[in-house]
C-alpha cells in the first residue's frame, strides 16, 4: 500500500509540534497494521499537548481519542486538566485512527476499513504511550492515567484489561464497555426519563402516537402521513425499509430534543407541549414535529436518504469528517447500540424497527457479507475479549449520568474495590468533565468529581518510588 501524499506532508510538518498558544499540535508515524509483519506501512497519527504545567519527569494524562476527529477541550480546562495541575502531569489528546486527518488509507471504501478496529487502536496507542515516555518525560517509569467517553471510554477500558504495564488507571465517563445489538435498554432509558422529568401522560402520549402512525403505514395511508409530517418523497408504505426509516426518524427527534441541551427542562418543554390538549395523540405528535420543523419546507425521512451520509467514501466529505461511515462500520463489526424498538414494549416508540433493519443498513453501507449472524458473532467477539459489563479490570472509575441513556453499557455498581462505579442522578452523558464547581453542581455531582481526583492520586502514588537523579 502506499503512503498517500496528504499522510506525508502532514508527517513531514508535524514531525516537530505545531504551536497553539500552551496547546501544540504533532504527529506520530504508527503502523497501519500492527499484526502482519508483511505489511510494515505506516501512517501519521494526530495528536496534542499540553505541558504548561507538567514537571520534569512527571506522570502522562491522555484523553484517549473517540469515534470522532480529534478534541483538544480536556486538555486545556476542566477536571482532569485540574488534576494535571496539582499533579505536575504532561496532558496529551490523541486522534483515533480513520477520524479527522490520522487516516491509514488512501479513501473509505469497504475493502479499506480492515485496519478500524479496537485491536488496531489499542495498539496505536501502547507504542505512541512509549514513544510519550521516551520523547517528553525521558521516564520509563512514569505513571500514565487515561480519561475517556463514549468510545473513547471503551477503548481506555479494554487498553487497562490488555496493556495493564503501560497504563496505571483509567477514568472512564460515559463510556459504553458492552457490546449490545438490539440495546433494548436504550430506548427503555429514554422511556423512563419521559415519566420521570415529563410525565406518564407524555409517555402514553408518544406510546399511542407511535402506534397509531405504524397502523396507518401498515393500511396503507401514505398520502395522509405524508401530507401531515411534511414529508419531501412520498412514503411508500410498500417499502418496509422506508417506513421503518419514517418511525426511526420521529424517534431520533424525540432523543435529539431530550438530549441535546443536556438539561431537564427540554424533557419538560417537548412533554408540556405533547400534553397540549388535541384530539389525538397522533396529532399531538404531529403538531409538536412540525414546530420543530417549521424553518424547513419539508422533511427528509425516506431509507434512501438516511442512507446518504454513510455511503461516502472520500475522507474530504462532510461526512467522512463527521466521522458517520467510520462509527456505522465499528456499530456493525464490534459495537452494536442500534436503537431497535421491537425488543421491547417497555418503550414507547413503537415496535416495527427491528435488527433486521439495522443489518439492511450494514449491508447497504459495507456490503451483503454483513449478515446478522456475521454481525452477532463480532459483537460476541468484542465481549467475549473484553468481559463486557464485567471487565477484570483495577484501578479503574466508571462515572456515569443518570439519565443518558448509554448508561445501561456501562458499569453501574463497583467491579471490585480498586474499580469503583458513581452514578450521578438528575445528569446526562459525562456530567463530570467540567471543573468542580461548588456553587452550581449538586452534591452528588461534587462527589463523583471529588473521587476521581482522589482515585487518580491515589494511581498515581501508590506504587510511587523516589526519583534518583
Amino acid at each position: 500500500m502506499k503512503r498517500f501524499l496528504a499522510i506525508l506532508v502532514a508527517f513531514a510538518i508535524g514531525c516537530s509540534d505545531v504551536a497553539h498558544g500552551m496547546l501544540r499540535e504533532s504527529w506520530f508515524e504508527t503502523r497501519v497494521d500492527h499484526f502482519n509483519p508483511r505489511n510494515q506501512d505506516k501512517f501519521a497519527m494526530r495528536y496534542y499537548i499540553n505541558d504548561e504545567h507538567a514537571y520534569a519527569r512527571g506522570p502522562i494524562f491522555i484523553v484517549v481519542g473517540a469515534a470522532e476527529p480529534i478534541q483538544t477541550r480536556w486538555i486545556t480546562e476542566g477536571l482532569f486538566y485540574d488534576i494535571a495541575y496539582l499533579e505536575g502531569a504532561y496532558l496529551f489528546a490523541n486522534e483515533l485512527r480513520y477520524f479527522g486527518y490520522s487516516r491509514p488509507v488512501e479513501n473509505a471504501e469497504t475493502e479499506n476499513l480492515d485496519f478500524l478496529n479496537a485491536d488496531q487502536a489499542l495498539a496505536d496507542l501502547a507504542e505512541w504511550i512509549t514513544y510519550l515516555k521516551e520523547t517528553y518525560t525521558y521516564n520509563p517509569n512514569a505513571k500514565v492515567i487515561l480519561m475517556g467517553t463514549a468510545y473513547g471510554g471503551a477503548l481506555a477500558t479494554w487498553f487497562r484489561q490488555k496493556y495493564p504495564h503501560l497504563a496505571d488507571g483509567v477514568w472512564v465517563s460515559s463510556g459504553a464497555i458492552e457490546a449490545d445489538f438490539a440495546f433494548a435498554g436504550y430506548n427503555e432509558a429514554l422511556g423512563e426519563s419521559i415519566r420521570q422529568y415529563g410525565s406518564d401522560a407524555c409517555y402514553s402520549t408518544i406510546w399511542s402516537g407511535f402506534r397509531v402512525a405504524q397502523n396507518m403505514a401498515h393500511l396503507g395511508l401514505a398520502e395522509l402521513l405524508t401530507t401531515e409530517f411534511h414529508l419531501c418523497e412520498p412514503l411508500d408504505t410498500d417499502n418496509d425499509l422506508d417506513v421503518r426509516a419514517f418511525l426511526l426518524g420521529l424517534r431520533d427527534d424525540i432523543e435529539f430534543e431530550m438530549l441535546h441541551l443536556r438539561n431537564i427542562n427540554s424533557i419538560r418543554e417537548m412533554c408540556a407541549e405533547m400534553e397540549q390538549q388535541r384530539d389525538s395523540s397522533l396529532n399531538a405528535l404531529i403538531d409538536w414535529f412540525a414546530r420543530e420543523h417549521q424553518y424547513e419546507q419539508c422533511v427528509h425521512l425516506n431509507f434512501d436518504r438516511y442512507m446518504e451520509r454513510y455511503l461516502e467514501t472520500d475522507f474530504n466529505a462532510a461526512n467522512l469528517q463527521a466521522g458517520h461511515r467510520q462509527r456505522l462500520y465499528l456499530q456493525c463489526t464490534e459495537e452494536g447500540f442500534f436503537p431497535t424498538t421491537s425488543e421491547s414494549e417497555e418503550q414507547p416508540f413503537g415496535n416495527m424497527i427491528g435488527p433486521d433493519f439495522f443489518v439492511k443498513v450494514c449491508q447497504r453501507a459495507f456490503g451483503e457479507w454483513l449478515t446478522e449472524d456475521v454481525i452477532f458473532k463480532q459483537l460476541k467477539s468484542t465481549n467475549t475479549r473484553f468481559g463486557g459489563l464485567q471487565p477484570a479490570i483495577e484501578r479503574a472509575h466508571f462515572t456515569n449520568g443518570g439519565i443518558d441513556p448509554y448508561r445501561v453499557s456501562s458499569p453501574l455498581e463497583d467491579l471490585n474495590p480498586k474499580a469503583p462505579a458513581t452514578l450521578i442522578p438528575d445528569t446526562f452523558v459525562s456530567p463530570d468533565l467540567d471543573s468542580i464547581d461548588y456553587e452550581n453542581d449538586s452534591e452528588e455531582l461534587i462527589a463523583a468529581k471529588e473521587r476521581t481526583r482522589t482515585l487518580i492520586d491515589t494511581w498515581i502514588f501508590e506504587d510511587f518510588e523516589p526519583i534518583h537523579a
